[in-house]
């Protein structure tokens, strides 16, 4: 009985400490996943550590990498098999087996580096890429029978977007999704130009739409660690300490404070190992002693991630058409109040608009909370400094202790300045904070009034 016992608290031990999925985190050349596979690789020199995202079982085996240099690849998985593609030309490795194989019949043409990478029915697929002083408008696909890229047909589009690269890439169903990316300049190709375009291509029938442009800035989203979120893109914005959920085939995006566990998540380990999504959790390396050389593989729900709601608007502006054919009547009309939008536009180019309670930017309402209007309105209309005491009682809730109203107020600031500033795509807060003139111990509260115009 006494070794029965033991049997089954060896066994439970064992289990345990096996499901902490702890690896060294010294040493490592590569993290892939593979969800088809419900894998997570950590590739070392000559070691491999496979890690069982279900049960965080690991397993340490031998790895033959076949003089293959690993940490310049980019990972990629299908539903069965795991792929290494070189960063700019046409090379595809196949990991099988524990060793890395060459599988390609192609070169080093080094034409699309930077390429969004994306897998479609089981096939790997490259779009656009820089080489030569150019970028590339052209998605190409690998075809397992001839182990060559193929050039993807756009023959039933009516218009194409200009070559790009670092651009973020989405299939959902049978559509690709890009958004933004880089480009060269049409005059200097030394020059590059940032592009916030959204484009939809249909894998199916081989043609491109146009949506719109982002209404924030996607240079600044792509710099950002970018997460695959079911149908949605997570983007983990380090600057402002958020997380936005882009849900592009409905054209919202909303954001979200993060938790201190988000924080902590993969801030000790390297760059490249991010948190990933999987079967509704997350899940990533943890270093849960600065002073080991081990980090830990853990799953968290998502209230364990996101943490408080700051807010939801549309992703893009929808591109609109207008009519080719104006009846000259109609045109001859639209001429003089033409001449008036044009002198008012020039007045408010660039400049935020209060109109009738609301905030304007380019003739589109910035979404602001009654709230945060009122000490926006508040902070334009002052002639001289706000201090603390004035917003406190704005917001009006005599109830609350002095540290309460407080942390309501710089919740209320921060998301004011957030919201406009990325309506704005701008780095700036638009509300100041300094000491006061007259007592330096006091903080007051102003904004740059040049930005503000009342229609």
């Amino acid at each position: 009985m006494k070794q029965v016992l033991f049997l089954l608290l060896f066994t439970f031990t064992f289990t345990s400490v096996a499901q902490s999925a702890a690896v060294d985190s010294e040493g490592i050349i590569k993290v892939a996943l593979s969800k088809g596979l419900s894998e997570v690789y950590v590739l070392y020199e000559n070691r491999i550590i496979t890690i069982d995202i279900a049960t965080l079982l690991s397993k340490d085996t031998v790895f033959n990498d076949n003089g293959i240099v690993m940490k310049r690849l980019l990972g990629i998985s299908s539903l069965s098999e795991n792929y290494f593609l070189s960063p700019s030309g046409g090379s595809v490795f196949l990991m099988k087996n524990q060793a890395l194989v060459k599988i390609d019949n192609s070169y080093e043409h080094q034409m699309q580096t930077e390429a969004g990478l994306f897998i479609y029915k089981e096939h790997i697929y490259k779009y656009g890429g820089y080489g030569l002083w150019s970028d590339r408008n052209l998605i190409t696909r690998f075809d397992f029978e001839t182990n060559e890229w193929e050039l993807v047909d756009f023959s039933n589009s009516k218009t194409v977007p200009r070559g790009r690269r670092q651009s973020i890439v989405k299939v959902i169903g049978d559509d690709l999704y890009v958004i933004g990316g880089t480009m060269t300049n049409k005059l200097n190709p030394l020059i590059n130009e940032n592009s916030d375009e959204v484009w939809k291509f249909d894998l199916a029938n081989s043609a491109w739409k146009k949506l719109g442009e982002v209404n924030h800035s996607s240079d600044k989203l792509i710099t950002y660690q970018i997460i695959d979120f079911d149908d949605n893109i997570l983007i983990n914005n380090i600057h402002d300490d958020l997380l936005h959920v882009i849900d592009i085939a409905n054209n919202r995006i909303r954001s979200y404070n993060k938790t201190s566990f988000t924080r902590k998540l993969n801030s000790t380990v390297l760059p490249e190992i991010k948190m990933f999504f999987y079967k509704s959790r997350f899940y990533g390396f943890f270093k849960e002693d600065a002073s080991l050389d081990k980090m830990t593989l853990v799953r968290r729900n998502r209230d364990e991630i996101f943490g408080k709601f700051i807010s939801e608007e549309t992703f893009y502006a929808e591109e609109t058409m207008l009519g080719t054919i104006i009846p000259p009547v109609v045109l001859v009309s639209l001429l003089i109040p033409l001449g008036i939008a044009v002198k008012k536009r020039k007045v408010y180019k660039n400049r935020l608009v209060l109109k009738n309670g609301q905030v304007y930017f380019n003739n589109k309402k910035i979404a602001l909370d009654p709230l945060n209007l009122t000490v926006l309105i508040h902070l334009i209309d002052s002639k001289e400094q706000v201090y603390s005491k004035e917003i406190i009682e704005l917001i009006n809730k005599p109830h609350l202790d002095y540290s309460h109203s407080t942390r309501i107020m710089n919740d209320v600031l921060y998301k004011t300045n957030y919201v406009i500033r990325t309506s704005l795509k701008i780095d700036d807060d638009v509300i100041k904070v300094s000491k006061s003139t007259f007592d330096k111990r006091l903080k007051v509260y102003s904004v740059d009034k040049d930005l503000f115009v009342k229609a």
